[in-house]
């Protein structure tokens, strides 16, 4: 019996027989065994394109074949930075996004040290999901997927109407430029530039002013162009939309993390919305983003205007005193 046939009950990763499609053409050229698939690596995937072309592979392969013929790749321990350490770390990632708990799997794990020795970014990812990901909602060939909030619109702002808006109280900016790299890991790919703002509030902030209130603390150009609208939304949720916005190429780029390096961005984006230490973990991330106030807001505009994908995210501190948005758009 083969002794990684069990782990398929994790997971949900394959929607073909038990041995992939033989007839995919996606897989048609990709070997099954160990050593075949560590030459084709070594030839053919060198160099940085080499290397944002095996984060494909792994999410192929990890969409396509069942987790039991998968398993034994990571068997091969990586004794040195390189494409098979790339792929292997790419592939644990894709892993445990489709579910597969991989915690319990030895190879797994001894893989995981090694890349952790060799100081490979993903190496500190969790085995398995957490808490905070339970939307995680894999992005699968041809890597395009839409991410984004259903928020009910206001109604069109006509003519040179703005929305009415009562300052809260004198907002201070603490935005940095690290809170801004970090926030906006997650869509550092799309076409147009996000607004991150950071607002240090002297008075609590009730959660039920969010709705609309955050508009007051909106610069003015972006105020110009529409009102944000919102509802309460779930950690989770937000992850999943963080991550599926990181995983998936943008419109005109084909620059998607995939999984692994997705599933780090998404938790980078929540880190800078939390202002978590720099050395937090993702389960420390995930502790701290569990007590912060989240919402999800959509942006009626003053003028017709087409985006691709949008994704408008607010964060309110436990005591209700710091205020993190994030507003992005792909376009053409």
């Amino acid at each position: 019996m083969n002794r990684y046939a069990s782990v398929n009950r994790y997971a949900s990763v394959s929607r073909y027989a038990d041995d992939g499609d033989p007839h995919d053409p996606a897989l048609s050229r990709v070997p099954a065994d160990v050593e075949g698939l560590a030459d084709l690596v070594r030839a053919r995937y060198t160099g940085d394109r080499g290397l944002r072309r095996i984060r494909d592979l792994a999410a192929l392969l990890a969409e396509k074949r069942p987790v039991h013929r998968l398993l034994p790749l990571l068997e091969r321990v990586p004794a040195e930075p390189g494409p098979w350490a790339e792929l292997v770390a790419c592939l644990t990632q894709e892993l445990v996004v489709r579910r597969v708990d991989l915690t319990r799997v030895p190879a797994a794990v001894r893989c995981a040290s090694a890349l952790r020795k060799l100081g490979h970014p993903l190496a500190e990812l969790p085995l398995k999901r957490s808490r905070g990901e339970r939307h995680l909602r894999p992005c699968d060939f041809p890597w395009r997927d839409q991410c984004g909030f259903s928020v009910p619109e206001h109604p069109r702002i006509e003519g040179d109407a703005r929305p009415a808006r009562t300052p809260v109280c004198e907002p201070r900016v603490v935005s940095t430029g690290r809170d801004e790299r970090l926030i906006t890991s997650a869509v550092r790919h799309w076409s147009s530039a996000s607004l991150v703002v950071v607002i240090e509030l002297p008075r609590r902030f009730d959660p039920r002013e969010m709705a609309s209130g955050v508009n007051a603390f909106l610069p003015e150009s972006r105020r110009a162009e529409g009102v944000l609208n919102g509802r309460l939304e779930s950690l989770d949720t937000v992850v999943g939309e963080l991550f599926t916005a990181a995983c998936c190429d943008a419109l005109f780029s084909s620059k998607g993390s995939r999984g692994g390096y997705g599933r780090m961005r998404a938790w980078q984006s929540v880190a800078g919305l939390v202002r978590a230490p720099a050395d937090a973990s993702v389960h420390r991330i995930n502790e701290l983003a569990a007590r912060w106030t989240w919402m999800a807001f959509g942006i009626t505009r003053r003028e017709p205007y087409w985006v691709d994908r949008e994704l408008a995210i607010g964060a309110l501190s436990p005591r209700g005193n710091v205020l993190s948005l994030l507003i992005s758009h792909d376009t053409d």
